[in-house]
């Protein structure tokens, strides 16, 4: 036999025998479709989990499904698409004023880490009367962000702003740097390539509302009672990742690098040290007070937000029973 054909057949065969190997391994591990935002820092602590296999060590194969902004999360869960997501506290709070029954298990970030960028001549909020605001997607958390920083402000979103979807970060940067749009609310890594275009940092929205549910993992209330489980180990291999990143940021920066599909220096240092080193929180209790926030916004176009409470949208046993376990303390000493 010719001796390239025979190592031809010899690769062949190995392949197909790892293949195998791996179909056998997956099929082993208890399946489930988690979906995602954005493709922000933000979203980074699930990106971690399925980098450092710690889903796999629960027994679990998480298949991430990127969608365009947490409205469309929500909507696709709700069609049954997909039974967990790492969204935003804004989507679920209007959710399940409208009926929905999510439920919100754990917050990961518990910071409004969002800035509104701006054309360089605006210099103030105030300025942007009559101007063109831009969000991913109407319902999304950037849409959220935007609107109450307007409102601060004395601004009404659509009466006062125009309110415009651009379909995300990179859409938002290129609108804003051609003057279609003249502000934006952004995370990194979008907040640093904005810095490098020369835009204006126009406000910290951290600075007037410190406490905010940004983002974490959400359920629907009739999943987490016949999949309890499932919960458990999926925040178990959620919460090792975050725990292994803020120790280990050679590996985060390598994560980060990989799903940004950027391995510029700037970009990789400030959104670990922003985003992961200081707004990553463990344990990730839902944030309370964050939700009670949405709930006040949300009650001037919708009465039934004054009749509810924080509690309502959150489930905190599973966090609650890790914590005092010691499991996360153990991660995280």
């Amino acid at each position: 036999m010719d001796k390239r054909i025979y190592l031809a057949l010899v690769v062949g065969v190995a392949l197909l025998e790892f293949a195998n190997s791996s179909t056998g391994q997956e099929e082993k591990l208890e399946k489930v479709r988690v979906g995602i935002a954005s493709d922000s820092a933000t979203e980074s602590a699930i990106w971690f989990a399925k980098e450092a296999r710690t889903f796999e060590k629960y027994g679990l194969f998480v298949e991430l499904i990127r969608l365009q902004g947490s409205s469309l999360v929500v909507s696709t869960m709700l069609a049954g698409g997909i039974p967990i997501s790492q969204i935003g506290a804004a989507a679920v709070v209007d959710s399940d004023l409208g009926g929905a029954d999510f439920t919100i298990v754990a917050s990961i970030i518990r910071n409004f880490v969002f800035y509104i960028f701006s054309r360089p001549e605006i210099e103030q909020m105030v300025d942007l009367k009559g101007k063109v605001m831009g969000v991913t997607r109407f319902g999304a958390i950037s849409d959220f962000a935007a609107r109450f920083a307007l409102a601060k402000y004395g601004l009404q979103a659509e009466k006062d702003v125009a309110m415009v979807q651009t379909g995300g970060a990179v859409e938002s940067l290129a609108a804003l740097n051609t003057n279609r749009i003249q502000a934006v609310a952004l995370t990194a890594p979008a907040t640093i390539q904005a810095r490098k275009l020369g835009l204006r940092k126009l406000l910290d929205i951290s600075k007037i509302e410190a406490n905010f549910p940004f983002n974490g993992i959400v359920t629907r209330r009739s999943y987490l009672k016949g999949h309890e489980d499932l919960m458990r180990r999926f925040l178990k291999a959620y919460i090792e990742g975050v725990a292994l990143a803020k120790k280990d940021p050679v590996f985060a920066k390598k994560v980060l690098a990989k799903y940004f599909k950027n391995d510029d220096r700037e970009i990789l240092d400030e959104s670990y040290e922003w985003i992961v080193k200081q707004n990553f929180s463990l344990p990730p209790y839902p944030a309370i007070p964050g939700i009670a926030t949405i709930l006040k916004s949300a009650a001037s176009r919708n009465p039934k937000a004054r009749t509810m409470k924080p509690e309502d949208f959150a489930d905190m046993r599973l966090v609650e029973e890790l914590d005092k376990s010691g499991f996360i303390r153990d991660l995280t000493k």
